[in-house]
């Protein structure tokens, strides 16, 4: 019957004057012909089915079907302006029968002058789960940094006073708080398909102290130590910068061996290296076999502490890192290890 309201609509003039519901009035379903035809005689209404919003692309359907006049197909339906939407949604949206969410946006605004950052989450989750939202996604980038409030006060008072989260991670913690309230009422982000989706990873990360002192770097001041110190590299020094970071870059692995005499440059390099990946948001482990070496290094450590090499080593000695812990998810995500005085270990 559906199919053949455009059917019909590709043949006659008439019948694309009107939109599906109008169609009984002026025609006819012949079920045994499985087609439409003129009425002749009497009149008729139309109704179409009610549809939940939750049924998501059958409800904005729903919607055009009231609106929409002769179309010959599906993406006729969808159609606006002679543009091709790529859902009923965007259709819909676009013929301006939804709300543009500006008074979604203002009421969470409102409401955190006196509410929580729990409370606000909880806000945004039941607009979610009414489907009252045109474009959730709108609402979200409109409102996440509102929607974020006392996550990162949370995080520093279960891990560090000092501790300092970039855009991506607040936007991914606040993400995973709102998941875990639409989980609660059987629901889920997945569902709002625009929708950002909390990485799992990330929200791990973003709760290990280890990662987080790793990436409690100020990005600007980096950049600008990195544009300084790369400009004063030797061409040794900079063939060498390139090798590393292309590997680095194409996530293609490898061992770098760089020898030198004190006094040529080698922590200088280091440092360079340090800053360039640190800028971008990665994480670059710096140790050292001699507690005086590891000084040097911006964020050094002694290899044995930071990979818990046992002091006295024998021929069955190895690192007792837990596949679990924390310092195993920092290795996972280190991007470079610069190991100074390599040879030195024992």
């Amino acid at each position: 019957m559906f199919t053949g309201w455009m059917k019909c609509n590709e043949i006659n003039k008439e019948a694309r004057k009107l939109t599906y519901v109008e169609f009984p009035t002026k025609f006819v379903w012949k079920s045994n012909l499985l087609i439409w035809k003129p009425r002749e005689i009497g009149y008729a209404i139309g109704r179409i089915h009610s549809v939940s919003p939750k049924l998501g692309e059958a409800y904005f359907l729903r919607i055009l079907l009231n609106k929409v006049k002769g179309p010959k197909s599906f993406e006729e339906i969808c159609t606006v302006n002679g543009e091709i939407c790529s859902t009923f949604k965007d259709a819909c949206y676009n013929l301006g029968l939804l709300d543009d969410d500006k008074e979604y946006i203002d009421a969470i605004k409102e409401a955190s002058l006196s509410g929580s950052g729990f409370y606000l989450r909880f806000l945004f989750a039941t607009m979610l789960l009414s489907n009252s939202l045109s474009k959730p996604e709108i609402v979200w980038e409109n409102t996440w940094d509102i929607l974020s409030d006392g996550i990162l006060y949370n995080q520093q008072r279960l891990k560090s006073p000092g501790l300092s989260l970039n855009e991506d991670q607040l936007k991914n913690l606040t993400l995973f708080k709102i998941e875990q309230i639409l989980l609660r009422n059987n629901s889920s982000l997945k569902i709002y398909t625009r929708m950002p989706y909390p990485d799992a990873d990330s929200v791990s990360s973003a709760n290990n102290r280890l990662i987080s002192e790793e990436l409690d770097y100020d990005i600007p001041i980096l950049k600008n130590e990195f544009d300084r110190l790369f400009l004063a590299l030797t061409n040794e020094q900079r063939n060498i910068f390139i090798d590393i970071m292309g590997a680095v870059k194409d996530n293609k692995g490898g061992v770098f061996f760089v020898y030198g005499y004190g006094g040529t440059g080698k922590t200088f390099l280091w440092k360079t290296i340090s800053a360039a990946i640190r800028a971008q948001g990665e994480i670059v482990l710096n140790v050292a076999s001699s507690g005086i070496a590891s000084l040097l290094l911006t964020g050094g450590r002694t290899t044995h502490s930071r990979f818990i090499i046992p002091l006295t080593l024998n021929e069955d000695s190895v690192c007792r890192i837990d596949p679990d812990s924390d310092l195993a998810s920092l290795v996972r995500k280190t991007s470079l290890i610069i190991w100074d005085e390599a040879p030195m270990v024992h």
